[in-house]
């Protein structure tokens, strides 16, 4: 056994142990003797019941939802290295030790993920076979075409991470998030009649995958990052139960602001209204923050418009406004609240104009994202038109109600 294997299995084992003391911390003996293991042995009988008689509630679930629950699963995890701050001292010197280092823990995640997979789709067996009429090389097909995918997402998110950041990155992620997705649960939705279209998925995913992996290995001036990484994944039990505690990262800033750099007036007027309408609009599309859970929530909620009847469309384009409007109210008033701001003698007539002013703005971009998605659901050549000349005026009605009042 080397040197750089016993560091490797030593590592391993502290892991495993750090993972069962902080479970311990919320699951004691007690619980578990009077919680856990009654509700496994009750969960592990209805499975097997499942399994020879289906429950009613069975054909609640589509297909189209179980490739959804997979894909969720497949970008949960990563792949680890077992890196730590004291390789740069001395490991880093020996190349030999540290790559060894490395690929055990790569090829330790990969079996890792390969196991949590199996589980997962282990557990939803009842459902596959019951209600879907799967077989066992659909069932086979499916646990390597998730696999596969999770394991070349891992990658994939690792490589984007190190060369890019900021709004590009979430930008970036979300298209693959959602292109990836519609991929996949299209060869799901085939896999039992067509699996010929599962077998090409497997084949392009391995061949990306062996591609992404000698990248990925090969990657320079990934040190940092996969100690950052390790620490997450170290800490992902004791996380939830510290769900308050932060730690926070270093990240790259840039010299000048991406967004209006020039720091150019945004709002025509010389008042304290139009100025702090220059400061809310130019906080709000600066926060890299407020355009995650800008395009996440824009996101949801476009797709969520594909799977709804044509009224409740408009319900929910119209409820999605409201909380916009809402959201963007209430960012405006902590931003108002600023301490600096304080130094200056504004009124509050002053910062309810600017809020009447800026709002409307600061909703736009979310809506009119929706309403495309809401048009393009429809079918129809005249719906996205119809939509997007809808959302200007639904965006200014709704910001107007929320900013009647201060």
């Amino acid at each position: 056994m080397t040197s750089s294997w016993r560091l490797f299995v030593r590592r391993v084992g502290s892991d495993w142990s750090y993972q069962y003391k902080a479970l311990r911390l919320a699951v004691d003996w007690i619980v578990a003797l009077y919680v856990v293991i009654p509700l496994m042995l009750v969960a592990g009988y209805h499975y097997i019941t499942w399994l020879h008689t289906p429950p009613a509630w069975f054909h609640l679930f589509t297909l189209p939802m179980v490739a959804a629950v997979l894909y969720v699963f497949t970008w949960m995890g990563t792949i680890r290295y077992f890196v730590e701050e004291g390789d740069q001292l001395f490991l880093r010197q020996n190349q030999s030790w540290f790559r060894h280092l490395m690929v055990l823990g790569y090829r330790y995640s990969l079996v890792l993920q390969g196991v949590t997979t199996l589980l997962l789709v282990a557990l939803l067996l009842p459902l596959l076979y019951q209600n879907f009429s799967f077989t066992a090389a659909a069932v086979a097909n499916l646990f390597v075409l998730t696999y596969l995918l999770k394991v070349t997402l891992g990658l994939a998110r690792q490589l984007l991470a190190l060369h890019l950041y900021g709004i590009v990155l979430w930008l970036l992620r979300i298209i693959l998030f959602t292109g990836a997705f519609f991929l996949y649960e299209d060869i799901v939705a085939h896999i039992i009649e067509q699996p010929v279209f599962s077998w090409c998925g497997m084949l392009v995913l391995l061949v990306l995958f062996v591609v992404l992996s000698r990248v990925r290995l090969a990657q320079k001036g990934a040190f940092f990052a996969d100690i950052a990484r390790e620490s997450d994944s170290r800490m992902r039990i004791v996380s939830l139960m510290l769900i308050r505690v932060v730690k926070r990262r270093i990240r790259p800033t840039r010299k000048y602001p991406l967004l209006f750099g020039r720091s150019q007036r945004l709002f025509r007027g010389a008042g304290a209204a139009s100025g702090l309408s220059d400061f809310l609009a130019k906080s709000y599309f600066r926060s890299g923050t407020q355009w995650r859970f800008t395009v996440q929530f824009a996101v949801v909620m476009g797709a969520a418009l594909f799977f709804l009847p044509g009224t409740l469309k408009i319900v929910i384009w119209v409820v999605a406004a409201c909380m916009l409007a809402y959201w963007r109210k209430r960012f405006c008033k902590e931003e108002m609240n600023a301490s600096f701001l304080k130094l200056f003698d504004i009124q509050d007539a002053a910062k309810h104009q600017a809020l009447q002013a800026v709002t409307p703005i600061l909703v736009m971009p979310a809506l009119l994202l929706i309403s495309l998605c809401a048009g393009i659901s429809m079918f129809t050549w005249w719906g996205p038109l119809l939509m997007l000349g809808a959302a200007v005026p639904l965006a200014y009605g709704s910001s107007s109600v929320f900013t009647s009042w201060y």
